[in-house]
Parts: C-alpha cells; sequence; structure tokens
C-alpha cells in the first residue's frame, strides 16, 4: 500500500520526467490576488500565467496547500468535505493541450499508479452554451470503453471565470470503489451513493466568451488539472472515506484514544472528523502567522478552532486538548512543509489559549441560552440561536434540543438568514480592490519591468515615467490631477513589513510637476506611486524623497527591532511580532505572548531596547542567501515569504561575528545607521488586543523629542496653573489627588446615607413564606451604589429579599440581597429571572447578586409580579 507522502512524491516526479517544472506550494494567504481570502486551489499562484500577462513559465506541477471554508458546517456529517486539503496539479500556459493531458493523466493512473483500467470512468461536455467536446471523447476512446464515457451538461462539465472571459469544458476522471448497497439498476458516475468519486478534475480552457454569449477561440489555450491527495489516497489506500487514510488515522486514533471513546456512533464518527479537519487547517493557518479574531481569516481561524473544541467537549472533554493534536499533524507532514517543522511550539500555544478562552466562553453560552428561554416566549429567534453558534460554539442542532425541552422552537429560516449574513462577512475579503484592478495590477506587474529601489543608497534619482493610471485605475498617457504612476527607479519606499509609504517631490527640468503622497506595491514589483499633479507617459523626472519624514521613519522602525529583540530577551524565542506599524509620529508593535506579563517584565524589556539605543550600536545591512537566516539565527516573521537572497539588518556586532550581534532580522525596511539615531524609545501603551497577543504604542528618534517636549510644555502649562515650579509639580498634583479622593469619599458616604433614608420608591410584600420582600427604586442612584444601599436596607430588617433597581439611559440595573436566611430562595436565582426578563444577565451567591438589562417596562410592572412567584 502506497502510503500519501509516497502518492504526493510520485505524482511530482512522474510530471517532472514530462518535463515540467516543480513549483512549490504557495502560501495559503494569496500573494497575488487581494479578492481571494485563502488560497483554494492549485491554479491561484498561477493566475498570472493563465491570463497570458506573465510568461515566464510554459507548464508547470505542484502539490498545492488549501483551505476552504464555505461547506463548513458539512465537515464532518459527510465522506469526503474537508477545510484543509492538498491538490495535486500540472498546468498547460499555451504549451501541452487535451491530447497530451489526457495521455498523461491515463499513463500517471494505470501505469504508474497501477490502478486497474476497469476502475476508472470519464466525463465529458456534451454540449449545449458551447459545442460538445468531441475533441475529448475521441482521446478518450483510445483508453476507455465508450459505454464508461459519460456525456455531462454546464454544472458538471464546464468551467468558466464569469459570464465573460475565459472558459472551456472539462473531463472528470471517477474511481469505482465498489459496490456500496445501492438499489439503482443504473448505477454509474451520476449516482450519489458513494461507488463513484471523481479523482481528478481536468479543464480544457479555451474559449472566451463574449458579451453576448458567442465563444470564441482562445489563441493561448491552457490546461488546468486538479486532484485531491486525500481523494487519491482514499483509492490507493482501499480506504472507505478520505479520513481512512494515513493523513487522518493517526490523528483520529489519538483522539480516540484521549477522548476515550471507540468511534462506532455516529456522534462519535462526526466529532473526530471535526477535530482532525480542524486541527488540521488551524495548525497550517497559525504556523503562516494567522491569529484568531472577529474578522478576515483570523475569523475563519477562530471558526474552526472553536467547532472543533466543541466537539471535544461534546465527547467529554472538559481542558484544552487540541494543542496535543499539533505535533500529529507534525508527524504526519513531517519534512513536508517546514512550517509546521519551525513553528509547532508556537501553534500549540496559540490553540492553547484560544480554546482555554472558547470553553470560559460556553459556559457564558450556556447562561445565555437559559435567559433567552426564559423570555423568548415559544420561538427563539434565529438571530439569537446564530449568535450562540458563532460566539458560543453552540450548533442548532444543541440549540434545538436544549429548546424543545423547555417547549420552545428555534427560527430556522432566521438562522439561515443570519448564517449567510456571516458567510458573506467571510467572503468579503476584498476590500477595496475589484475583481477588474486585481486584473490590472496582474497586467502592471507582468508587463513592466521591476522598479529598481535605490531608496537605500540615496533619496534623490533620475527616473522615467512607464506608466500612469487615472482614479479610476485605467492606463492613461497624461494625468491631471490624482492618479498613479510608475518609474524604472525609485528612491521611494513602498508600504511593507508595516512600514508606510515615503512622501515627496516629482521635478521635471528642475520645478515640481506633482507630489508623492504615497508608494504600494500590490503585487509585489512593480511599485505605484500615488500622485497629485501634471505627469506624461515618457517623462523623465527627478524624484526627491521627503528627508526628513523618512528620517523620522527610520527611528521608529528601527525602534521596533530594539524592542521585538528585548521582548524575547524577557520572554523567549515564543514571542512572534504579530504586526507592526511605522510612520514618522508613532510605531505600533503587536506580539505574542502566552500569558500576561509583569510591569516588571516590561520595564525591564523597554530598559534593554533603551540600553541598545545608548550603547550606540552599529546597524548593518546586507543581501545574503536566504539559507543564512538560520545559520545566524535571524528573525523571521511567521507566513511571511522572502526573497532569496533576502535582506539582514543586523544591530550590534558584526556578519563575521555574528554571536556579538544584538538583533538580527530579515527585513526589507529603512533603518538608522546606529542605534544612537534612535535617540530614546517610549513606550506609551501596553496591553491586550485578543487572546494570546498583545500590542505596544511608542515613539522614537525625532517623534520622541517632539513627544516630551509637548509633555513639557504642560508640565509647565500645569505648574503655573498649580502655583508651584515645575519641578514640584508631581508632588503637588499628588497631594490634589489625595484631597479630592478623601472628598470622594465623604461625599460617597453622604449620599448612600441620603439614597437609602428615603426620597425612592418603595414598595413591601408578605411572601407566601412569610417572609418580606422588599422592593425599592433607587431613582438618580449610579448602578455602584446600588450594593451600599441594598446593605442598608437590609440592616432593617431580619428576614427579607431586598431588591433595589436603577434606571439610566435605557438600561436597568438592580442587585438582590438577602437578609437573614430565607427558605427556599437564594439571590441568583432570583437574579436570573429578573435578568431573563431584561434580556440581560445576572450573577452573583445565594445571599447577594446583581444584574442588568434592557428597561422596556416600569420596574414595578416588572418585579412585582414576584411577590406571586416566590
Amino acid at each position: 500500500m502506497k502510503t500519501s507522502t509516497e502518492i504526493r512524491n510520485g505524482y511530482l516526479q512522474f510530471f517532472h520526467s514530462k518535463g515540467l517544472p516543480v513549483v512549490a506550494s504557495s502560501s495559503l494567504i494569496p500573494q497575488s490576488d487581494p479578492t481571494l481570502m485563502f488560497t483554494s486551489a492549485g491554479m491561484v499562484q498561477f493566475k498570472a500565467n493563465f491570463l497570458g500577462i506573465d510568461k515566464s513559465l510554459k507548464n508547470a506541477v505542484t502539490c498545492q496547500k488549501c483551505v476552504r471554508t464555505t461547506d463548513i458546517d458539512s465537515v464532518g456529517f459527510t465522506e469526503r468535505h474537508l477545510t484543509f486539503f492538498e491538490m495535486l496539479g500540472n498546468f498547460s500556459f499555451g504549451d501541452y493541450f487535451k491530447k497530451q493531458a489526457i495521455a498523461w493523466a491515463w499513463e500517471y493512473l494505470t501505469k504508474t499508479l497501477e490502478i486497474p483500467a476497469e476502475k476508472l470512468s470519464v466525463s465529458i461536455y456534451k454540449g449545449g452554451l458551447a459545442p460538445r467536446d468531441e475533441e475529448a471523447y475521441n482521446e478518450w476512446l483510445n483508453y476507455v470503453p465508450k459505454e464508461r464515457i459519460f456525456e455531462l451538461g454546464e454544472a458538471d462539465n464546464f468551467w468558466t471565470m464569469g459570464p465573460t472571459g475565459p472558459c472551456g469544458p472539462c473531463s472528470e476522471i471517477y474511481y469505482d470503489f465498489g459496490d456500496k448497497g445501492c438499489k439503482n439498476p443504473h448505477c454509474d458516475i451520476t449516482c450519489d451513493c458513494g461507488r463513484y468519486v471523481e479523482i481528478w478534475n481536468l479543464v480544457f480552457t479555451q474559449f472566451d466568451r463574449q458579451e453576448d454569449g458567442s465563444f470564441k477561440p482562445l489563441p493561448h489555450k491552457n490546461i488546468d488539472t486538479g486532484m485531491g491527495l486525500e481523494r487519491l489516497c482514499m483509492a490507493m489506500q482501499n480506504a472507505k472515506n478520505v479520513f481512512e487514510t494515513d493523513l487522518f488515522t493517526p490523528l483520529t486514533a489519538r483522539a480516540k484514544r484521549d477522548l476515550g471513546i471507540k468511534g462506532d456512533t455516529k456522534e462519535e464518527i462526526s466529532a473526530l472528523r471535526i477535530i482532525a479537519d480542524h486541527v488540521r487547517s488551524s495548525s497550517f493557518l497559525i504556523a503562516e502567522g494567522i491569529l484568531p479574531s472577529n474578522e478576515g481569516r483570523g475569523y475563519i481561524l477562530r471558526r474552526l478552532i472553536r467547532r472543533a473544541a466543541r466537539y471535544a467537549k461534546l465527547m467529554g472533554n472538559e481542558k484544552p486538548y487540541l494543542y496535543t493534536l499539533a505535533p500529529v499533524v507534525q508527524s504526519i507532514f513531517a519534512g513536508l512543509y517546514p512550517e509546521i517543522d519551525k513553528n509547532l511550539s508556537h501553534i500549540q500555544d496559540v490553540l492553547k489559549l484560544e480554546e482555554t478562552t472558547f470553553l470560559k466562553t460556553l459556559v457564558t453560552g450556556e447562561e445565555k441560552l437559559a435567559a433567552l428561554l426564559a423570555s423568548c416566549g415559544k420561538t427563539l429567534p434565529g438571530e439569537e440561536a446564530f449568535h450562540l453558534h458563532e460566539t458560543f460554539g453552540f450548533p442548532l442542532e444543541l440549540t434545538k434540543e436544549i429548546a424543545a425541552a423547555k417547549g420552545v422552537t428555534v427560527d430556522e429560516k432566521g438562522y439561515e438568514k443570519a448564517k449567510e449574513a456571516a458567510q458573506e462577512k467571510s467572503r468579503s475579503y476584498a476590500d477595496e480592490f475589484t475583481k477588474g484592478k486585481a486584473v490590472m495590477m496582474q497586467k502592471i506587474e507582468n508587463g513592466y519591468p521591476a522598479t529598481e529601489f535605490t531608496g537605500y543608497e540615496t533619496l534623490t534619482d533620475e527616473a522615467e515615467t512607464l506608466a500612469l493610471l487615472n482614479e479610476k485605475f485605467e492606463l492613461t498617457d497624461e494625468l491631471s490631477g490624482g492618479g498613479f504612476a510608475v518609474f524604472n527607479r525609485t528612491p521611494f519606499y513602498a508600504e511593507s513589513g508595516g512600514q508606510v509609504g515615503d512622501k515627496g517631490l516629482i521635478l521635471l527640468a528642475g520645478q515640481e510637476t506633482a507630489r508623492v503622497e504615497d508608494v504600494q506595491k500590490p503585487l509585489g514589483k512593480v511599485y505605484l506611486h500615488k500622485i497629485s499633479g501634471t505627469l506624461k507617459k515618457g517623462d523623465k523626472v527627478t524624484l526627491t524623497v521627503d528627508a526628513g519624514l523618512r528620517k523620522r521613519l527610520m527611528a521608529n522602525h528601527s525602534a521596533i527591532h530594539l524592542v521585538n529583540a528585548a521582548l524575547r530577551r524577557v520572554f523567549g524565542p515564543s514571542v512572534h511580532q504579530s504586526g507592526s506599524y511605522v510612520s514618522a509620529d508613532r510605531f505600533r508593535f503587536d506580539y505574542t505572548l502566552s500569558k500576561t506579563p509583569s510591569a516588571e517584565e516590561l520595564n525591564k524589556a523597554w530598559q534593554i531596547a533603551n540600553q541598545a539605543a545608548e550603547a550606540a550600536l552599529p546597524v548593518s545591512c546586507e543581501v545574503r542567501p536566504l539559507a543564512d537566516a538560520e545559520k545566524l539565527g535571524a528573525v523571521t516573521l511567521l507566513g511571511e515569504t522572502y526573497a532569496d537572497p533576502a535582506r539582514f539588518v543586523m544591530m550590534g556586532g558584526s556578519f563575521e561575528r555574528p554571536e556579538e550581534k544584538y538583533s538580527l532580522e530579515l527585513c526589507a525596511g529603512t533603518h538608522v545607521k546606529n542605534t544612537a539615531d534612535v535617540i530614546t524609545v517610549l513606550v506609551l501603551k501596553e496591553g491586550s488586543v485578543s487572546a494570546g497577543v498583545r500590542r505596544i504604542e511608542g515613539v522614537a528618534g525625532y517623534a520622541a523629542v517632539d513627544y516630551l517636549k509637548d509633555v513639557n510644555r504642560q508640565a509647565d502649562a500645569l505648574a503655573e496653573r498649580l502655583e508651584v515650579p515645575s519641578k514640584d509639580v508631581f508632588a503637588r498634583v499628588n497631594a490634589v489627588m489625595d484631597e479630592l479622593k478623601e472628598v470622594k469619599k465623604r461625599y460617597t458616604q453622604f449620599r448612600e446615607k441620603t439614597l437609602a433614608a428615603g426620597g425612592m420608591d418603595e414598595m413591601t410584600f408578605t411572601m407566601k413564606n412569610g417572609v418580606s420582600l422588599v422592593l425599592r427604586n433607587a431613582d438618580g442612584a449610579e448602578p455602584k451604589e446600588l450594593r451600599a444601599i441594598a446593605d442598608t436596607v437590609a440592616q432593617k430588617h431580619q428576614q427579607a429579599l431586598v431588591i433595589v433597581a436603577c434606571d439610566k439611559d435605557g438600561k436597568r440595573s438592580f442587585v438582590v440581597k438577602m437578609a437573614g436566611k430565607l427558605p427556599n430562595v437564594d439571590a441568583v436565582t432570583v437574579a436570573k429571572q429578573i435578568a431573563a426578563d431584561l434580556n440581560g444577565r445576572a450573577g452573583g451567591r445565594a445571599d447577594f447578586a446583581q444584574g442588568g438589562g434592557e428597561a422596556k417596562r416600569p420596574w414595578q410592572e416588572l418585579i412585582g409580579g414576584l411577590k406571586d412567584t416566590l
């Protein structure tokens, strides 16, 4: 039996022997198409090649890692749905076409893999929108009897990019897994019993669809094939489904053992599949630098982790568990994807922290559902049910089950509507880019030479205007106003690595003709200068960077390197950069840390960074082979794709004596020549931004000097106001604050006594058990004052249930206090009953609880009814 590794490598070797270069898997974060959230097919990295824009390759073969989450809710309940998979593909960009693609596919399957020919069936396009695919049919007759060649329509066998543009027929290859007990006497590839499974799709892009619906032959015909490795392993390993291949069995076997289940019930099978698939997906996404969040890619990662954690909990797990499976993922892909090997510890930290947070959230979710069911009447709104699913991990089935026990139904149509809105949120990742802009960017990227960046050596350079785009992103020969310019060379730094683009002037014949407001490199090679002014294509110009802004940018960027190295010295190598922003005015640095740092630890890090600045360490930059990164101990960013050779930035020491370095990172940003130019690193703010990620905001260089000058001016103004010398301001402010604190204390005591003494609506009832129920409306009180009022009122009673409430800005806050021991009553139960009616929350102890919600109706109506229920 062939292993998945043998199959993967064998596929690449087979097509390499046919003359196709092996191209490495691209990142899961598409580098050349901002309209995509994830790389979801093997052809994504070759879009420019398919469009005929990039002519550097004639053909290629890949094994591409992919993520698709549009069918995430189906994963675990079918035998083939996955969120992470590997796509084997061979591609032709105007090179070989149908005859060779079909011949090679058949040779690989029947000769290399030795699959019996009778196990294979194929499909072709039967015609409709476009002509029948006679060419593919005749080619397949050389290998497959006509009774196993099926003709299907547009839905199955015709690929389009959109209503117009490149398109063409497909030919799919199906594997016969044997009788599944199907009762259909005409069972074939069109039957959904599971006997026939599509394993390979050959797409023949040969037409250009016109606006009128007609088809013109493409002069540049392409081949795009895709074969899921998991499905191929399923056939080669005689597995019943993809989850029984060696790509999954190590994970499911480990999960069975850990969770103490056999995996033989429908619920257990689904849970094991979800856990295995989602841990694979999450591990690869985390390895690429993605972290759980509430938007974009991080939103998808959070859904994956929480869905897997939820099903682990349903199997009896009560503590963080998924992170223990990450080493199993690593063992399955050992040596194949270096990012998993290198970042295993980080993957485990992120999984553990997110699951820990989620398990705590689940408890809150259960309380939220209970409150909703107590107040929603006979139907739970679909939007609320979906909120439970997304926020707390409650599957619709579980919500329906719990609701049914309370005699409540769930609005499933409303649920589906909310779900569709969330899916749209996941898909809406194109930001300002339309697909039209993406195509234009690819044309520019591949139609013009790479912009030569000279800004490391000079801030002024001569250049030729190669292309201009207007504000509608259309090519033009002349600009007057706003737009974008492409030059053959530029000293302007293009935004990347968190550092903003340079600003400056464009001179024509020594006179200012335009200003550069920003610089971007959307796809990496060609720089787009956002300009305002007048410029013509072909103009020979002088480009001048604003030196003052660049100087400030360099100081703030270098400060981030100082801080990053300092954090790693204090907290260890588990600290990773997860984002940054560098402008002339400030810097922001996000980093991973699985604990809350102490003030002493942070102060130590700031001290280390500033000592490095004061030490006047030399900063040296060299372009070196990427392999030197590991050899020299360079810090790299998770998920970042680096050029080879890469630019190394070293602070302290030298490349001849790297052991003496303070910091070494791969970085294309601009930096000071000496750390003394950073002057000082002022951290203005540090705190958590999400689970496991913290943010530092600060200033350095002349931005720090300006900040300190401003602080000094404010101190002088305050000294004048306090009528003390500047040096005594701190002592005087402390004294004023102490006085104010004492005044506030006395005022609070006076207010509490006044509020508790009367002047408020109060009702007293005798409950069924003879105990007093005291309801007090503390009109005008602040929510934080309610407890003191309740304590005062309770002192007047030996046995009483005291409820004090106040309304503010449409919200109602309340407390429940027990005076003495009361039979069959506790404060937290009463508080939750009140909160449910308010669509709010409550919590506390048996003797005291508090809560709040919406002030929907007079408080007397709300809690007056309690006397009949207690």
